[in-house]
């Protein structure tokens, strides 16, 4: 299983946002699009993977969403669907503490307890991070991804305290949602 953690710093942490300007709301579209890339192959779900979100703004951070590949259920595939599948199952949790969509989990773990409490070793995705190419994955990373303006400096820190690889897909700056593609093929041919 490979997982994904999608850092979103000044996304809300409640449902109270719109579908059609999730890019208004601490760039939660961006996270769409990671899930997407993540969870999504050629006509089929990518039951081998999963992502985490972890909602980091107003107005009570943190939240952590986890869509499950390999449990999921009624997930498509565009930007606005996503958008409103995370939207529902928000607006569940918060009204009756549990998610409206099987596969899917929510809850108030931040970083640490995620990392801790799954077992993982955390891969941040950095362009100042150890060329892809040599790097040899741990059996059970849990890759970092910031968001259009990376990872926060404190997190940097927070996860290099942690121990944390830090690892780069190219010599340039990449969208998050292409990182992870990117990754997904990487995996797959290894």
């Amino acid at each position: 299983m490979t997982e994904f953690l999608m850092l979103q710093p000044r996304t809300r942490s409640d449902a109270d946002f719109t579908v059609d300007g999730v890019q208004h709301n601490g760039r939660l579209d961006i996270g769409c699009r990671v899930i997407h890339a993540a969870l999504f192959g050629s006509y089929q779900l990518r039951r081998d993977m999963t992502v985490h979100l972890l909602l980091d703004g107003p107005p009570d951070p943190p939240v952590h969403l986890t869509l499950h590949g390999d449990k999921i259920e009624g997930l498509h595939p565009d930007e606005r669907a996503i958008a409103g599948y995370l939207k529902k199952n928000m607006k569940s949790f918060e009204k009756r503490k549990v998610p409206a969509n099987k596969g899917v989990s929510i809850d108030k773990r931040g970083i640490e307890e995620i990392i801790e409490d799954r077992g993982l070793q955390p891969v941040m995705l950095h362009e100042e991070g150890t060329d892809i190419g040599t790097y040899e994955p741990p059996t059970d990373p849990l890759f970092i991804v910031g968001d259009n303006k990376g990872i926060p400096d404190d997190r940097m820190d927070q996860l290099r305290s942690m121990d944390a690889d830090t690892v780069t897909v190219g010599p340039g700056q990449y969208q998050a949602q292409q990182v992870v593609s990117y990754l997904t093929i990487w995996l797959d041919r290894r």
